[in-house]
């Protein structure tokens, strides 16, 4: 096993690890393809972004990008707004990931999306998980009608209020693959909001995520890139939704609408059961949703595509501090959600927070 930086792969080196994502693969996500890792690369300058090589006795078995912060701890290429994580190797390849810990020295490994089955058998330090996904591979209308057989009234409530939509503030129009950067920006703006509206943290204020998002929608092809797409109601734009693509695979990655003017007709849930009908004419199959426990997922998913979260280590001194001072997301909601007492208190900080961030200081609750 070698370790390089991206731009040391050559072209033979990158075609191979691309041939290797083909359509069916269970590799075939954008967050997976060597173009990802290169706009990391490209658009962090915090991190050292390295590609851990595989190798056997055929040759190349697969390629491993992740990021190095500090001496000895490495992070999944892109965390934070990457939906899939892994190594992309040849088919039937071994690509265990401790020995890519060794060959680059690190000490710890960690992931929020990790294909899970490649995540090894002793792992203390990670937890199973699924991303919801929208199956179109027998098309929209198969898609749609075994959804409401099994959700009747939920995609059928949003199906009234798209007509809803459209009778009260003109005739609803999805561009499908829209290039105009107006809306891009307009995008980030609404996602912006939202973020400040729920007390999320704002990506789009990580300049090295805005870089990400406007390099991948100006250099986008068929096989790679940012898939921007429009709902409009006459002349007024109502949704945005954008993802990364790649092939027959569609990552959701950032919707965002007009909440003020149009929230009460759930546009997001609009427009994504219209992008999802165009996306499935234009040859996509697949769409993720991201992993996450918000309902309308439940609704829209067909199945989940097994993921895992946390971190592997090697046993080291700098391993058993790592795991001291870091106690997974997921065990502090899970024990919030257990006792309804913190739960409440934490709803209460949480609707404060939103308070002050968006009418200051001195707001009370309406």
């Amino acid at each position: 096993m070698t370790i390089t930086r991206p731009d040391g792969l050559g072209a033979a080196e990158l075609a191979l690890w691309r041939s290797w994502q083909a359509p069916g693969s269970g590799l075939d996500s954008p967050f997976l393809a060597p173009d990802f890792a290169l706009a990391i690369d490209r658009a962090r300058k915090d991190v050292r972004v390295e590609i851990a090589v595989f190798e056997d006795g055929s040759g190349l078995a697969g390629f491993l990008p992740y990021e190095r912060h500090g001496r000895a701890v490495g992070r999944a290429v892109g965390m934070g707004v990457s939906d899939c994580q892994g190594v992309v190797h040849r088919p039937g390849a071994r690509t265990p990931l401790p020995a890519a810990l060794a060959a680059a020295s690190l000490s710890v490994w960690e992931f929020d999306h990790l294909l899970a089955a490649q995540l090894p058998r002793h792992a203390p330090d990670a937890a199973r998980v699924g991303s919801p996904v929208m199956d179109l591979s027998e098309g929209y209308d198969p898609y749609r009608d075994a959804r409401r057989a099994l959700t009747r009234s939920a995609i059928g409530g949003v199906e009234r209020k798209d007509r809803k939509l459209g009778r009260e503030h003109g005739e609803l129009r999805l561009e499908y693959g829209c290039r105009d950067p107006e809306m891009l920006r307009l995008m980030m703006r609404w996602k912006s909001a939202h973020y400040r509206r729920t007390g999320a943290a704002d990506r789009f204020g990580w300049p090295w995520v805005r870089q990400l998002v406007e390099e991948s929608f100006a250099t986008a092809t068929e096989e790679y890139g940012g898939l921007l797409s429009t709902l409009h109601a006459g002349d007024t734009p109502v949704a945005v939704e954008f993802g990364l693509r790649s092939g027959t695979v569609y990552e959701r990655w950032f919707g965002a609408y007009d909440a003020d003017a149009f929230g009460a007709y759930s546009p997001g849930l609009v427009m994504m059961l219209r992008f999802a009908r165009a996306a499935a004419d234009h040859g996509i199959r697949t769409i993720d949703l991201g992993k996450g426990s918000e309902p309308y997922k439940e609704f829209f998913a067909g199945s989940h595509i097994p993921l895992a979260e946390g971190w592997i280590s090697r046993p080291s001194a700098r391993a058993t501090l790592y795991r001291a001072r870091h106690v997974p997301p997921r065990i502090i909601r899970d024990y919030i959600k257990s006792h309804p007492d913190l739960r409440r208190r934490a709803r209460e900080t949480r609707d404060a927070v939103n308070r002050v961030r968006r009418y200051g200081f001195g707001a009370h609750r309406s």
